[in-house]
């Protein structure tokens, strides 16, 4: 099997000879460390008979850890992994060399936005899906030169897995799902493929079906368009017909933000002159909802997919399908179970939540994620 990397548990993990290997976050551990330095310096502030008094005492008794994810990966520059991760409400891409887990660099920080998938463009150019709020997630533009991050699109919606086109570097795809708030709280629409020209500003809704969501969206040099394809069936988060109505239109919003970041190229200055939304919370994506709610039948799908003959059966429903549109617009279903997905120049590898699986290879690797070939 060809070497590829994915996410496991807010880890890296690099496979290679049909072995995964842990990576080590340097960074991660960095903060770790500089975080009880600092809590160590004002233990004496905060225990003793003094600080109980004075209400000052801290009772976590040092057992609360700072809250650190890796939860964006992608080949980066020069033979190197571009990852993204976050630490209590801040966050930034970083490179790591593979021939020497020592070496990691940040590219861009900032303490007050969270970043979740990436994805490098050979040019430098640097997609990102970002929050202000924790409520939203929008497409960010930066650039490996020039580090200075640009918002591409706007509105109440959740946009993930940006990917450039591989043939055409002006190209950005992306899925997004819209948000709206009725009388049973936050509900997510189904995903659905975005294509965004950031030269032209030009946005196109390329898959969208009220049945099903679209997802982690990849063409490549020939102009053949991959992407997951599962129902759009969890009524925890299906939208009514008078939410859609709340919704804001996303097309619009895009064109606004790409409007913005052309503004900010020319002028240095963006026309959004509204402060971040100051709401919070740890609202999860309906990708992390839809499999949270499969991993609780886990048992029951592994057994489903064994009986249909699969020979590396997995967890995930035989309903994630991996699908291609060719350039000549004919569609074909090339795997089905399937999580997350690259493809290498020697056929697709893909994840079905309990192995990797690259042809008649298999590696176990559970939940693995954000799986990307070298």
């Amino acid at each position: 099997m060809k070497q590829a990397a994915f996410l496991v548990d807010g880890r890296i993990a690099v496979l290679e000879n049909g072995q995964a290997k842990l990576l080590d976050c340097i960074t991660a551990n960095k903060y770790r460390e500089r975080e009880r330095e600092i809590k160590q310096r004002k233990d004496w502030k905060q225990s003793g008979t003094g600080a109980m008094f004075t209400g000052a005492y801290d009772f976590s008794d040092g057992l609360e850890s700072p809250q650190l994810d890796i939860s964006g990966l992608s080949m980066g520059i020069d033979g190197k992994l571009a990852f993204a991760l976050n630490y209590e409400g801040g966050g930034g891409i970083h490179f790591k060399a593979l021939d020497d887990e020592q070496n990691e660099t940040p590219i861009f920080v900032d303490l007050k936005t969270s970043f979740f998938d990436c994805a490098i463009h050979p040019n430098g150019n640097i997609a990102v899906s970002c929050s202000k709020n924790y409520l939203n997630r929008h497409i960010g533009f930066l650039t490996v030169d020039a580090p200075h991050l640009q918002v591409l699109t706007d509105g109440e919606c959740v946009d993930a897995n940006p990917s450039w086109s591989l043939k055409d570097e002006n190209v950005l795809y992306y899925d997004s799902s819209g948000m709206a708030y009725g009388a049973r709280g936050q509900v997510f629409g189904p995903r659905c493929v975005y294509k965004l020209n950031i030269k032209t500003g030009e946005l196109d809704e390329v898959l969208a079906d009220d049945k099903f969501d679209f997802l982690s969206p990849f063409e490549n040099t020939m102009g053949n368009l991959y992407f997951i394809r599962r129902p759009y069936k969890s009524a925890k988060n299906k939208m009514s017909a008078s939410d859609y109505a709340k919704a804001p239109g996303k097309i619009m919003r895009a064109f606004g933000g790409w409007l913005d970041f052309k503004t900010r190229t020319c002028t240095g200055e963006s026309l959004n002159t509204s402060g971040a939304n100051p709401a919070k919370g740890n609202q999860k994506t309906p990708q992390q909802i839809f499999i949270e709610e499969n991993l609780l039948e886990a048992e029951k799908n592994l057994r489903k997919n064994a009986a249909s003959g699969d020979k590396n059966a997995g967890i995930i429903p035989r309903s994630w399908e991996l699908a291609v549109i060719y350039a000549d617009g004919t569609q074909k279903v090339l795997q089905s179970s399937v999580m997350s997905y690259c493809i290498s120049p020697d056929g697709e590898i893909f994840s079905n939540g309990k192995y990797v699986v690259h042809g008649e290879k298999a590696v176990k690797a559970n939940v693995a994620a954000k799986l990307i070939s070298f």
